[in-house]
């Protein structure tokens, strides 16, 4: 029985919960919310549409204890709405959402695999890691599969291709210190350096198309929604089916003692091999001037924890 949770129903989270039942990818989905008559609200929306699909998962709300047979838990909590100036003011918030529901899943019994949605994504994850006490490999951030994408549709409009022809990696830090991996590109199987489909295309400006992706988004809404939540599907199914697929998430780096956003195979396991490409000096610079600025938020996060501790004595 494919059983999934979602920990946090705000827009990403009530989208996700859609989806999984909309294409029949869950058989009991697990919905937990601070709010109570919210994490109601979505219940019986998502019932009352179950005669109309294909399949009738189960839908469980405000039960941590359901989450002991649960394959994958989706974490998607704090407030979104924060980052529209600042990329790092959920960081506080996300936080002590972490510390209140942790100890709550872990009580459960809980041992499959955390996919992390929210921000600061890659420091969030390490702090979910830390606290959940689970392997690394079994905890994951959504990462920079979001910016990857928004270059690959960058790429693809510059070079009058389809984006399934384009391939390559953002590292680093989702919506932060990105390292855009150039020299892992290519387009047609062609690097950019050459010219494709008679289009010489210019690495800073495909930049400024991908970045645009998300200040329009940010821009009109105000949070990252149906991008995320589709992405997070597709990731969710590599895991369940054991696909064996390469995505850029936010994993555990033991080349740079911490979480970091770096290609990883993905299937049943969590986190398999590592992929580990030759980047150029500049690129290799800015994965590791990434992962010291995700250290130094998850420093801050664990701050909280002794404020905390320091609280209760």
């Amino acid at each position: 029985m494919r059983t999934i949770g979602i920990i946090g129903l705000g827009h990403v989270g009530q989208l996700l919960a859609n989806e999984l039942v909309a294409t029949a990818a869950v058989d009991k989905l697990v919905l937990i919310d601070q709010d109570d008559d919210l994490a109601l609200a979505v219940q019986t929306d998502l019932l009352d549409a179950l005669p109309a699909m294909r399949t009738q998962p189960q839908i469980i709300i405000q039960d941590y204890a359901a989450l002991a047979t649960a394959q994958v838990l989706v974490v998607a909590v704090g407030d979104s709405t924060l980052t529209k100036d600042d990329p790092m003011a959920e960081l506080t918030v996300a936080g002590r959402a972490v510390m209140q529901i942790a100890p709550r899943v872990k009580g459960s019994g809980f041992h499959g695999l955390v996919v992390n949605l929210t921000d600061p994504n890659e420091a969030v994850t390490a702090f979910l890691q830390q606290q959940l006490q689970l392997p690394t490999k079994q905890v994951l951030g959504i990462g920079t599969v979001l910016d990857t994408a928004r270059l690959y549709r960058a790429i693809a409009h510059a070079a009058h291709v389809a984006s399934a022809n384009v391939s390559g990696f953002v590292y680093g830090q989702h919506a932060g210190r990105q390292a855009f991996a150039w020299s892992t590109v290519r387009v047609n199987g062609q690097a950019l350096d050459e010219s494709i489909n008679g289009h010489h295309l210019d690495e800073s400006q495909l930049k400024i198309q991908a970045d645009l992706s998300s200040w329009y988004t940010l821009k009109g809404l105000g949070y990252n929604n149906s991008a995320v939540a589709a992405w997070t599907c597709r990731l969710i199914s590599a895991l369940l089916n054991d696909e064996q697929l390469v995505l850029p998430v936010a994993i555990y780096q033991p080349q740079y003692s911490g979480y970091v956003s770096f290609p990883a195979v993905l299937g049943r396991q969590g986190v398999g091999n590592l992929i580990l490409l030759k980047l150029y000096p500049v690129e290799e610079m800015a994965v590791r001037t990434a992962a010291t600025a995700i250290s130094g938020q998850l420093a801050a996060l664990n701050e909280l924890v002794k404020e905390g501790t320091t609280d209760d004595n």
